[in-house]
């Protein structure tokens, strides 16, 4: 209809009535595009608060079962083990198997998937990369200490306890002492990246936008702390 009155005002050169009608149909395409926009905007918003919630979600519970479960059992297990080799007495070498897989769920790939790149800024962006990616690398330092002790600590567990000492039963034979150290420094990586997935989470929370990344924020996560983790010192066999 406003074309067609367009058009004929048009034909009888009446200008002012063409400049109304042009103007109604600039307005009516400019506010619809508008509308468009921000029903787009407020979708945006909306998945990406869905998102931000179940990365919380993930990150809490990565922290709690490190911070709650892994590492309480293991530094128990080690003071444990310390205290009877200690008392003289011979016991296996101490070893921590987690309940059922034994690999976090790869949830980097999943968000990739989704397309999250334009819904957080830059820092936060390279912050989930950096920290998921370290997740799968310890996971999988994690896969190799427990393909070890199930093949070379279990079948011999029930047995001769000499068999994981040295002829003179004074220290363990360098294997399982190896493996025991290499526990001790994957509980050190989980202490970081629960300290790591904390501040993850309180920024993604807050919902702000950081000057630096949480691993450049706590100087116990740096790179270079991520490239060459030291052992926490702990007793050694005498």
């Amino acid at each position: 209809m406003i074309l067609q009155r367009l058009a004929s005002s048009i034909r009888k050169q009446d200008w002012f009535t063409v400049f109304i009608e042009t103007l109604i149909v600039v307005l009516g395409v400019f506010l619809g595009l508008q509308v468009n926009n921000w029903n787009e905007a407020r979708a945006a918003e909306a998945r990406k608060a869905e998102i931000v919630e179940a990365l919380v979600t993930d990150l809490k519970d990565a922290t709690n079962v490190m911070e709650q479960a892994a590492i309480p059992a293991i530094e128990a297990g080690l003071a444990d083990w310390e205290a009877a080799f200690q008392r003289g007495e011979t016991p296996a070498p101490y070893y921590f198997r987690m309940d059922g897989s034994d690999i976090p769920p790869n949830t980097w790939s999943v968000l990739q998937q989704m397309d999250i790149i334009g819904l957080f800024d830059p820092v936060t962006i390279f912050d989930l990369n950096m920290y998921y990616s370290e997740m799968d690398g310890v996971g999988r330092k994690y896969i190799r200490y427990v393909t070890f002790v199930e093949d070379d600590i279990l079948p011999y567990e029930a047995g001769d306890p000499g068999y994981f000492y040295t002829d003179d039963g004074t220290a363990l034979k360098p294997q399982f002492r190896a493996s025991m150290d290499r526990l001790r420094e994957w509980r050190g990586e989980m202490s970081r990246l629960g300290r790591w997935a904390n501040c993850l989470a309180d920024r993604l929370d807050a919902g702000t936008h950081p000057e630096m990344s949480c691993l450049r924020a706590d100087p116990s996560i740096s790179a270079e702390s991520l490239l060459a983790l030291p052992q926490p010192e702990t007793p050694h066999d005498p």
